[in-house]
């Protein structure tokens, strides 16, 4: 009945799955980071888990980059049948903007931690109206088991995302002190232990929204 939505919704769950891969390399490379600074960034051990945590952070925001271009062609594409969508489409391209902020005055801390922010709160918003819109669509199918379960993930979801988006934001705010590197490091693993939690449980509302459109 919903063939857009359909589709839309098997690219979201491809795309989060990808972001998933992505955040679990990034918490790794985090550790490995963390664990060069403990050695000293002066020691050859120290020197060459900094270069290894360095390259794993790349690689994981590589693919993070690719799983945000699916992203957001899947919620394009499901935004024609369901216009919750269309919301969680302007949230996404308002986070592009800011990640382009971000990028371009990287140089000043205030202008960078005010553009990270934005992008925290853009992606909360894609997630919360992407969510509306499985539950929507469950809805409108008569699916009360997805809507319930769609209606739950949403309230958990929300509370994650605010807690990572906060740690990332102190992370921020602390990046430029070289006697809190550690504690910025532990920051960033903690946020990533919360963000990989919360892709779990999108992921499997995902997969139940998957099912549920191709029936």
């Amino acid at each position: 009945m919903f063939t857009n939505a359909c589709e839309g919704v098997k690219k979201i769950h491809k795309a989060e799955i990808l972001a998933l891969i992505g955040a679990v390399l990034l918490l790794i490379g985090s550790i490995i980071s963390l664990y060069g600074l403990w050695a000293g960034e002066n020691t050859s051990s120290g020197e060459g888990l900094l270069v290894s945590g360095g390259l794993i952070v790349i690689i994981a925001a590589l693919l993070m980059i690719i799983a945000s271009i699916m992203n957001i062609i899947g919620v394009s594409r499901a935004s024609k049948d369901e216009p919750a969508f269309k919301n969680a489409l302007i949230a996404l391209l308002f986070g592009i903007a800011a990640n382009i902020l971000v990028s371009a005055f990287s140089g000043n801390p205030t202008i960078s931690s005010i553009g990270k922010s934005v992008v925290n709160v853009t992606e909360i918003l894609a997630s919360y109206y992407i969510c509306t819109g499985i539950i929507n669509l469950a809805d409108r199918l008569g699916s009360s088991d997805v809507s319930a379960r769609g209606q739950k993930v949403r309230s958990i979801l929300m509370g994650i995302w605010v807690a990572a988006a906060v740690l990332n934001i102190l992370s921020t705010v602390f990046g430029t002190n070289a006697a809190m590197q550690n504690v910025i490091g532990i920051i960033a693993i903690v946020s990533g232990i919360i963000s990989i939690i919360a892709y779990f449980l999108y992921i499997g509302l995902l997969g139940r929204a998957k099912q549920m459109l191709a029936r």
